[in-house]
């Protein structure tokens, strides 16, 4: 019988001093904290750790997709896309998501979310926000204010959305077609700027003539200037100003009446 065992003993040290066991023992070690999708490089799924752990592989999207919350990496994320069969609750639209009181420390953290379609989290709005939500259609829809962090991050983080159009996965079902007032949806909406244009009534300015000499007599030379319109047109910026003008000259032959045809009158 030790015949037999001695030589399993010996080739599993062998397998585990290998160099690609080694390799894969001597991976850099990424911090996690709550649920996570794992890589489909590392097998796929949900890893439901919820307290902070290691693992040696690192997330594929984590710029879009988690967060850091004190050295750890959050998913922020719908967790029901990569397999999760938990509890879960629906959402519409970006929100903001208590990190430390989902985790349950005191670290306290505000990320968001930037998923713009129905999706699901595992937690509920916290009470500490619960006056920023509403509960319609079956799902929770943020009311709030969007802060300027949020804003500013917006045309980065928003390319989550782009992860999840090609999933095919069961997303919250909303039951009603008009959102809550306040929905942060509807106040991201972007408003064009009214241009405010003022129009200057025109003036007609006549300058006194100066004498001239004509051939065969003396004539004068009438200036008529004429200021055209000015436009200013403001849009959030300093004034444009629009405008011109130009000069009419009228000549007078002393009653020649140069160039008409005979017989006139």
């Amino acid at each position: 019988m030790k015949r037999i065992l001695l030589p399993l003993v010996l080739i599993a040290m062998a397998i585990a001093t290998s160099p690609a066991s080694a390799s894969r023992d001597h991976r850099q070690q990424v911090r996690y904290v709550g649920i996570h999708p794992i890589p489909k490089a590392e097998g796929g799924g949900i890893c439901h750790i919820e307290y902070p752990h290691v693992h040696v592989y690192a997330p594929a999207d984590q710029k879009v997709h988690y967060r850091d919350h004190d050295g750890d990496l959050y998913f922020v994320g719908d967790p029901v896309a990569y397999g999760w069969d938990g509890p879960k609750h629906g959402y519409r639209g970006p929100h903001p998501v208590r990190v430390d009181v989902v985790v349950g420390d005191d670290h306290e953290d505000t990320e968001y979310c930037y998923i713009e379609g129905p999706h699901y989290h595992v937690y509920e709005p916290p009470p500490v926000m619960a006056a920023d939500f509403r509960l319609e259609g079956g799902v929770y829809w943020y009311v709030g204010e969007p802060t300027p962090a949020f804003i500013e991050a917006r045309p980065v983080m928003a390319k989550v959305n782009a992860y999840y159009t090609p999933i095919r996965y069961e997303r919250p079902v909303v039951t009603i077609e008009t959102p809550p007032p306040g929905w942060i949806g509807i106040s991201l909406e972007v408003v064009p700027p009214v241009a405010a244009v003022e129009v200057r009534t025109p003036t007609v300015v006549v300058r006194p003539p100066p004498p001239v000499v004509v051939q065969g007599g003396i004539g004068f030379e009438a200036h008529v200037g004429i200021a055209l319109p000015s436009v200013d047109v403001h849009v959030g910026g300093p004034a444009v100003i629009v405008g011109g003008g130009s000069r009419t000259v009228i000549r007078h032959d002393n009653g020649r009446h140069r160039g008409w045809h005979k017989g006139h009158r």
